[in-house]
């Protein structure tokens, strides 16, 4: 492999494979390329994981630290999946650490899937680089997924639990709940912002069990100002203004701040990283005029959590695309309580036709047309645009192109 298309022409035929659970192929590659683990934080949750890992990055950074951090989905480009001090990892260093963990793998008992093999890039990556800290997102779930062949991290986070990817996590709550809590390690800290007094019972007795250290980053909130922005007291500190606006950030935040406590990390660093912090495509201003939003509401808790926030903003249009996979009508209904929705489709596997979308009544639009005409002719005061990260993804490109 010589350039990055390469290396993702590679990864991509390794998508056949499919989602394999468990932690043996990659405990194998870890093991023969001689990897030993760094300082790391490992964070969980239906939703809000990405947005934790934002506000933790910004304070490791406003701490002066090196830190990695290992994400999915991207948003801009492919690279952000790895990257060191919020940037993305470069082209020759992906090539080159890609080859070396093809070659490796070529020899592995048993195929490795995508996931695992961008999961040993991260390892190989950070081995290299050697950060103060790696910052690690699960994939899916969190007791069988790739990322959770660390031993021994600072601290574990679950930033919620909801419904989704039931097919694989279980039908219940409670399932779910326990894959999630699956990243648990004995004696290490895990810190949490769940609010169903049945998942906290679920994990304070998981918490005995394993003999670590269970907190509730909730009590950190002792104030929320909701608006356009986002302006947060937390125990100790003073009002400060989000770097990602919602109300439900107030609680990612949480969970950054009790992690970075617990690090040992000062406050002015703690503070900053509040304020500072980004993360594309949740809910992001792209325009001011016209405003135009982008974010990646794709289950039913983060419609909630959009659905908290719109209600803040005037006259709004919704342009929403759904996957196959998610139930599509609960939350088109959510949707309409704030605006008008139109749906759409666009070019990933698992996406909705625009056959099935009008058999099943929806107000379907092709979204480039009709996007470009939104810019020039707006018909509401504001557009939120939502559902899949992977089509977030694909309107923000686009949209930077309109702009150029």
């Amino acid at each position: 492999m010589e350039t990055r298309q390469d290396v993702l022409n590679w990864l991509n035929g390794q998508l056949r494979f499919g989602i394999k659970p468990g932690l043996a192929r990659i405990e194998w590659m870890l093991e023969k390329l001689e990897i030993e683990e760094l300082p790391s934080v490992h964070v969980a949750g239906t939703n809000g994981k990405g947005s934790t890992v934002a506000f933790l990055r910004a304070m490791a950074m406003q701490e002066g630290l090196d830190v990695g951090t290992f994400i999915s989905p991207y948003i801009i480009q492919f690279e952000e999946r790895i990257m060191l001090n919020g940037e993305p990892i470069r082209e020759d260093d992906l090539v080159r650490i890609a080859n070396r963990v093809r070659d490796i793998a070529s020899a592995s008992p048993e195929t490795l899937t995508e996931f695992e093999l961008l999961t040993v890039m991260a390892w190989l990556y950070f081995h290299e680089q050697q950060p103060d800290l790696v910052i690690w997102e699960v994939g899916l779930g969190g007791r069988l997924d790739s990322t959770n062949v660390l031993k021994r991290p600072l601290a574990t986070i679950v930033t919620s639990i909801g419904h989704d990817h039931q097919g694989i996590l279980g039908d219940t709550l409670e399932e779910i709940a326990l894959e999630k809590f699956g990243i648990m390690k004995r004696g290490v800290p895990m810190f949490h912002s769940l609010t169903e007094e049945r998942l906290i019972g679920l994990l304070d007795a998981q918490g005995e069990t394993m003999d670590a250290p269970i907190h509730d980053a909730t009590s950190l909130v002792t104030s929320i100002e909701d608006g356009r922005e986002t302006v947060v007291t937390y125990d100790g500190l003073p009002p400060v203004t989000l770097g990602l606006t919602g109300h439900h950030q107030a609680y990612n935040g949480a969970c950054a701040v009790a992690v970075a406590r617990h690090l040992g990390w000062g406050g002015t660093a703690i503070r900053s990283g509040l304020e500072t912090a980004q993360h594309p495509g949740r809910y992001e201003l792209v325009s001011k005029t016209p405003r135009i939003l982008l974010d990646g509401a794709h289950n039913a808790e983060g419609v909630e959590a959009l659905i908290e926030q719109v209600r803040l903003e005037d006259d709004v249009t919704i342009l929403a695309a759904i996957l196959a996979d998610k139930d599509r009508l609960a939350m088109v209904d959510s949707l309409n309580e704030v605006g008008r929705v139109v749906e759409t489709t666009f070019d990933f596997p698992r996406t909705r036709t625009k056959e099935s979308l009008l058999a099943d009544g929806a107000d379907y639009v092709d979204w480039k047309p009709w996007l470009d005409d939104w810019v020039e002719n707006p018909k509401s005061k504001t557009l939120v645009v939502t559902g899949s990260l992977y089509f977030i993804s694909e309107v923000r490109t686009y949209f930077q192109g309109l702009q150029k």
